[in-house]
């Protein structure tokens, strides 16, 4: 543009030959560029005004040619674009996933003349009809995997229901064996001789196993030496039997406290171990009351679902035919302000013909005039 309107202001300032240099520079240029198109013009009107007729008429000629042959490249580009290959393969070179304005153009398509799409792409109008069609494309995709989802979960869905029904019984017996009341029923027994054992305070309830059998051993004993009645004979057995009663005894006391504090200790985790229990069936049995309802529950909104996707599935693809057919429409109105452009460059050029033509033949009967005797 600027090398047109330098030509164009040298033109106004009356220096014609400086305004051919930059027209000539742009003239050889790509007429995908409007300035290059006028520029084809601008030469052989440059040429006329220096009275270069000849060369004018040539560059008028070829001018004419280039741009039926533009015209004609035209209609390619528009017919390629109304068959879907301008949307299709600005999708195959720029893929991408994302939706809004974070995807880019990077490649322009191969197509015929892909020249005539760079200014076309370049439009805010395109660029934004086309983020709607790509934003319609990853709708629709999206749609239909949630479609081919639905299906999976129905199984995920019918596996979970076949599971439950088949491990929930046996769970239910497994906790129906461990008999929580029993358990509870030993429990307080065990509480009980524990009250007992505190009441008594002699610290027998608590003895261990080995210090049960040295009890039992002195019980032993003392039966045999009562058998001997008063004889003198078993007195220091007697004595010995005395001292190890009473140490025993002595030794039970002095552990009574602390075992009476573990006892106390293994007494709560025994109620906490019960608690847990009773919790875990307890959810068992809310589990066996709620959950079919929940497998329901999801299997309606599973059916709800089916039907509302069936109706924006063909929706939302009518939409995206719609904004594909938009997009061809903006890339094809603007190659034809291309070939409007073509067809008054095209007219001006066949109008200067016509002028030089003319003024040729009023010279040459001009002549023919002057030659006649």
């Amino acid at each position: 543009k600027a090398l047109l309107g330098f030509g164009w202001a040298a033109d106004d300032l009356k220096d014609t030959k400086g305004a051919l240099v930059p027209w000539l520079e742009l003239a050889d240029r790509d007429m995908n560029d409007a300035a290059a198109l006028e520029a084809r013009i601008a030469v052989p009107y440059a040429y006329t005004k220096l009275g270069a007729y000849a060369q004018a008429f040539d560059r008028y000629q070829v001018a004419i040619a280039s741009f039926e042959i533009e015209h004609k490249a035209l209609d390619e580009s528009i017919a390629a674009i109304r068959a879907g290959k301008l949307v299709d393969a600005l999708i195959v070179h720029n893929p991408g996933e994302e939706m809004g304005w974070f995807w880019s153009m990077q490649d322009v398509p191969e197509m015929p003349h892909a020249g005539h799409l760079v200014p076309v792409l370049a439009q805010h109008e395109f660029q934004e009809a086309f983020k709607n069609y790509r934003d319609l494309l990853f709708l629709g995709r999206n749609l239909a995997e949630w479609r081919e989802k639905l299906a999976v979960f129905d199984e995920m869905l019918a596996t979970k229901k076949k599971a439950y029904a088949e491990r929930l019984p046996v769970v239910l017996e497994r906790a129906g064996a461990l008999g929580i009341e029993r358990v509870k029923k030993q429990r307080e027994a065990l509480a009980e001789e524990i009250q007992k054992g505190m009441d008594a305070a002699d610290g027998f309830a608590f003895a261990d196993a080995r210090e049960l059998a040295l009890l039992g051993r002195v019980e032993a004993v003392r039966r045999e030496i009562a058998k001997g009645g008063d004889e003198a004979d078993l007195a220091p057995a007697r004595e010995r039997l005395r001292l190890a009663s009473g140490a025993l005894t002595w030794q039970l006391g002095a552990a009574q406290t602390d075992r009476i504090w573990q006892a106390k200790k293994d007494l709560q985790a025994i109620d906490a171990q019960i608690a847990e229990a009773e919790r875990r069936y307890a959810a068992l049995a809310e589990a066996q009351r709620d959950e079919p309802a929940r497998f329901d529950a999801f299997a309606a909104r599973i059916a709800a679902l089916r039907p509302r996707l069936d109706v924006l599935i063909p929706r939302v693809a009518q939409l995206t035919q719609e904004q594909q057919e938009a997009v061809q429409g903006i890339a094809v109105a603007e190659l034809q302000r291309q070939q409007e452009r073509l067809g008054v460059y095209a007219t001006q050029a066949r109008f200067a013909v016509a002028q030089l033509v003319d003024r040729a033949y009023v010279r040459q009967e001009t002549d023919h005039a002057a030659a006649r005797p």
